[in-house]
């Protein structure tokens, strides 16, 4: 049986800060304009998509950028979202209390699956405002990896890869698909 968790109210919205009032429960916690978005935990295949895209980038990034899944990103005290893979700035690493904020993303991943969606699909505008210079969206049904990069205030897509994405922004980058899937 599902244990439920009671969550205090915040008649003015939630804050980064109350994040650490909530239950170690296994659920994703993601805040947008002070609205508290719950959702349970990514499945199996998704999961292990986003490690193994982690480590197939791992091995190719240059000194200066870094890869991590799920990480937190703080865009303000009343947003705070989830992406499944970021690329980000390693110089992030070295502040005092290490936190994600939009300007460290190089590149944030959103892996489409079954259950997630239409969550999903509002995160690239959300990215795109906040001036992330790439997107990709991993499609697992397809299998396939559609790439876009920051065009003024929105992304234009750059390239829609089922064998091999290789690219050379934001550094030399060759991923096969296939190698994303048990």
């Amino acid at each position: 049986m599902a244990t439920v968790t009671t969550l205090p109210f915040r008649p003015d919205g939630w804050t980064v800060d109350d994040l650490d009032e909530l239950p170690d429960d296994g659920n994703r916690y993601e805040l947008l304009d002070g609205a508290l978005l719950v959702s349970p935990p990514p499945e199996l295949m998704h999961q292990y998509v986003g490690f193994r895209l982690a480590a197939l980038l791992s091995g190719q990034l240059p000194p200066d950028l870094a890869v991590v899944t799920a990480p937190g990103v703080y865009y303000d005290s009343r947003t705070y979202r989830i992406p499944d893979v970021v690329v980000f700035r390693r110089s992030a690493l070295s502040r005092p209390r290490p936190h994600l904020r939009p300007a460290d993303v190089v590149i944030a991943v959103e892996l489409m699956s079954p259950g997630n969606e239409r969550t999903d699909r509002l995160k690239p505008a959300e990215y795109a405002a906040a001036g992330v210079p790439h997107f990709w969206r991993v499609e697992l049904e397809a299998p396939v990896v559609v790439t876009h990069t920051l065009d003024g205030a929105v992304y234009r897509e750059t390239g829609r890869f089922s064998g091999v994405v290789e690219l050379a922004e934001p550094a030399p980058l060759r991923v096969r698909v296939a190698d994303l899937l048990p």
